[in-house]
């Protein structure tokens, strides 16, 4: 009995021993993939800190303003723009200051970037009760990042400049594709007026016309996120910038006529989706009265949401 007895003890002993070693091991291997998350993180903001030479410059212009997923959306673009050399980012926010969300965010950016601000007049806002449809968005803040380039840029001889807007979805081959734009290039946009891909019709090479579901009367019948532009290329054009007043859905239309005939545009990606217009769902905070006045604060406070 006495024997049965130690026996049963020595084995207890045993297994929590393992258990112990098990639990220790999980934490070393916990450990260690905390430190080579941590790693890569870090060499991925290290990666393209220095310019590489002979690559042209990319400046990604992204109009933003305040709202509940406005850090979600730019944190996004920001783990897409980081892992591209020479790419120079060009946030300008609708506020008539330089919030501190916006700021802090940049400080993550690993090389060169812009911040700017400008406040859309009152009449030009969206109204609570109007749609999106109905007045053209981010002209001032686009035509603003226009006029910093026009004025910052004289030692840069080869660059190009895309809009990126904060609720679309990039890719990282989309930039080499429009890295060496020489005047317009043009390119698909997935999910986008109404249908899953609008693009360039292409013959022997050459645009001579769009594939749209909606707008085809438009002579540049393309998205925002549907074309590239050659910097050097640009500055030719002075007076270019985007109409404060124009029929919707023909913003892009107009400002591409100040700058190419259809047939001189450059069409890239043609095989392939780099960019979807794919918009983050309004989130759900129909709760957030409830929680302001259960806890006397929002549920955000603490954070930097």
């Amino acid at each position: 009995l006495i024997l049965g007895v130690l026996a049963i003890t020595c084995f207890g002993l045993i297994v929590h021993k393992f258990r112990v070693d098990i639990e220790q091991r999980q934490q070393v291997i916990q450990i260690r993939d905390a430190e080579i998350f941590s790693l890569k993180e870090k060499l991925a903001r290290l990666q393209f800190t220095t310019p590489v030479s002979n690559l042209p410059t990319i400046y990604v212009i992204t109009p933003t303003y305040a709202r509940p997923v406005q850090k979600a959306e730019l944190v996004r673009l920001l783990n897409v723009f980081r892992q591209v050399p020479n790419l120079h980012w060009i946030i300008v926010e609708d506020s008539s200051n330089k919030t501190k969300l916006v700021t802090s965010l940049l400080q993550d950016f690993p090389r060169n970037s812009t911040h700017l601000n400008i406040v859309t007049p009152s009449h030009m806002k969206i109204q609570p009760k109007e749609t999106w449809t109905k007045k053209p968005r981010g002209v001032y803040q686009r035509n603003l990042a226009l006029s910093w380039l026009r004025e910052n840029t004289a030692d840069i001889k080869d660059a190009v400049f895309y809009f990126a807007d904060d609720d679309n979805t990039y890719t990282t081959d989309l930039f080499e594709e429009i890295r060496n734009t020489k005047r317009v290039s043009i390119l698909p946009v997935g999910l986008v007026g109404g249908v899953l891909a609008e693009k360039p019709a292409v013959k022997d090479g050459k645009v001579v016309g769009f594939e749209v579901g909606w707008g085809s009367d438009r002579k540049f019948a393309t998205d925002m996120a549907g074309f590239a532009v050659n910097l050097d290329y640009f500055k030719e054009h002075k007076d270019v910038q985007f109409p404060t007043k124009v029929k919707i859905g023909w913003l892009e239309s107009d400002f591409l006529s100040g700058l190419i005939q259809v047939e001189e545009l450059e069409p890239v990606s043609m095989g392939r989706i780099l960019v979807w217009h794919t918009r983050t769902e309004k989130p759900n905070l129909n709760r957030e009265t409830y929680f302001n006045k259960k806890f006397g604060r929002h549920s955000d406070h603490g954070l930097e949401f």
